[in-house]
């Protein structure tokens, strides 16, 4: 037999064919890739002249964003946006719509909520749904995101969490949340914000029910916390603490003589609404009242002002009993000698 013939030249010409080959082919299927995701980007880009949905296309390697026009309508911006983290950081009227913008694409933004004021001064409540698309270096190629107007939904979440923390029949805190915001009030005193506290309740209510009924026992109880309301300050804190029993946190107050004088306004101005109202008989109450001090917690104060509400009614109801705070010595000795 005769020995096989190798032809190299021949060999090596196959092999450059060969290579030749594939890398055509890796650079057509690259340039399908790259034009795929160029018709995808102008595809996404196209769609926004469709749509009534308030959404943005950002391509982060040509800083461009696009906004559909109900999306460029609520931010008052143009629907392209060559250059659009330079835009962000120059000085303009418009550069808080841009800024606003800029926050909806971080990824802390997504399905997150946001405060937007449109340019006619109306504002409303946003929900931010943003998806981020990476290239294969693992870089940030585009991001899309839709704004979500929810203003109802927001609005409609706030009126029940405010009727949760609210007494159905008197519309002042009830017990629960009044105790926990004296409690976070008083957590960290100081010697501006002290005030004063106060415990009251309506004199012999029980036997007031039982005669004239629950209907105006309700009216009653709607009378107290509306003098409470119409006498003490915007940012004064009522609550409903249970039964006939309401309660108020006065920050600020530094005088136990205003204190002394506004119990006694509160006691005339509950039988005067109460007779104004239609109330046949006589409606009292007694109040306890105690300045505070930064040694104070919920606890303390509720105890002297509670300790004075029944020295009130031990003088005859239809009064008040105020009292100063006791020295900080003085506490301190109390709970050393509790100790012991």
């Amino acid at each position: 037999m005769m020995p096989t013939e190798i032809h190299i030249p021949l060999l090596i010409f196959l092999i450059m064919i060969l290579w030749g080959l594939s890398l055509l082919g890796t650079v057509y299927y690259f340039h399908r890739v790259i034009q795929r995701e160029r018709k995808l980007k102008e595809g996404m880009g196209h769609l926004l002249t469709f749509t009534d949905l308030c959404t943005f296309v950002f391509d982060m390697r040509k800083d461009t964003m696009r906004l559909s026009a109900a999306c460029a309508k609520l931010l008052g911006l143009p629907e392209l946006i060559d250059n659009f983290t330079e835009a962000c950081h120059e000085e303009s009227g418009q550069k808080t719509s841009y800024q606003t913008l800029l926050e909806a694409m971080t990824p802390e933004a997504d399905q997150q909520r946001m405060q937007l004021t449109q340019p006619n001064g109306a504002s409303g409540t946003y929900r931010v749904t943003n998806r981020i698309y990476y290239t294969k270096n693992e870089e940030i190629d585009y991001i899309i995101g839709i704004l979500t107007d929810v203003t109802q939904e927001a609005r409609r979440e706030e009126h029940l969490a405010l009727h949760a923390q609210i007494d159905g029949l008197t519309h002042v805190y009830n017990s629960g949340t009044v105790r926990r915001l004296l409690s976070d009030s008083m957590s960290d005193f100081n010697e501006y914000d002290l005030g004063a506290f106060l415990i009251l309740d309506i004199d012999n209510f029980k036997k007031f029910n039982d005669l004239y009924g629950h209907q105006t026992g309700d009216q009653v109880l709607r009378i107290v916390a509306r003098v409470l309301k119409e006498s003490l300050r915007v940012n004064d804190v009522i609550g409903r603490l249970g039964g006939d029993e309401f309660c108020a946190y006065l920050p600020g107050l530094s005088s136990i003589g205003f204190l002394n004088g506004l119990c006694a306004r509160l006691n005339s101005g509950v039988t005067v609404a109460a007779a104004s109202n239609g109330i046949e008989a006589p409606v009292t109450i007694s109040i306890g009242a105690t300045m505070l001090h930064t040694f104070d917690d919920f606890l303390t104060a509720y105890d002297r002002a509670d300790q004075a509400l029944y020295e009130a009614k031990e003088n005859g109801r239809n009064c008040y009993v105020a009292k100063e705070a006791p020295s900080p010595e003085g506490t301190s000795k109390e709970k050393n000698a509790d100790k012991d």
